[in-house]
């Protein structure tokens, strides 16, 4: 079964560093939206239920921290002949299959968390938004680097007008 999801092709996987970046990301998040839900439960119910919202929401934040690091190992993409494989899940398996020759851009971008930590994310733009494809957290000169390979690849495949 788990061949459906990992043909034989060379996978790339993303920089350990960019787990640190969504454990950040799931931190504060997750902490504003606890403090936030914590002190309304606390004003309009009771104090009582606040306290429990707040063990709730540090579970969540908690699960969501070491949940990162196991989503950034999961994920990973490969260049074929053809076209480009991206992978990803951990309860639910994807596989997408971009072909070069149905890609219509490629985008590249990058946040200021990103940034500070010299990251950015890569995306296709297909005309189907299900075969769009996003590759985050790669090093910038990585994804530079991919963004020209799909341009001349998807260039030299595209399909004649």
């Amino acid at each position: 079964m788990s061949d459906l999801f990992t043909p034989s092709a060379d996978w790339r996987r993303l920089p350990s560093r960019y787990a640190t970046v969504r454990r950040l990301g799931a931190l504060v998040s997750n902490l504003a939206a606890t403090i936030v839900a914590g002190v309304a439960v606390g004003l309009l119910v009771d104090w009582r239920w606040a306290a429990g919202v707040a063990v709730v929401g540090l579970g969540w934040t908690g699960w969501r921290i070491v949940r990162a690091g196991r989503w950034v190992c999961a994920f990973g993409y490969a260049e074929r002949d053809e076209d480009l494989l991206i992978t990803q899940g951990l309860w639910n398996k994807h596989l997408t299959a971009i072909p070069y020759g149905r890609m219509l851009s490629v985008n590249v971008e990058s946040g200021p968390v990103d940034r500070a930590w010299g990251l950015a994310r890569v995306e296709l733009v297909t005309a189907s938004v299900q075969s769009a494809g996003r590759i985050p957290g790669l090093p910038q000169d990585e994804a530079a680097a991919l963004r020209d390979r799909l341009i001349a690849a998807g260039e030299a495949q595209a399909l004649p007008l």
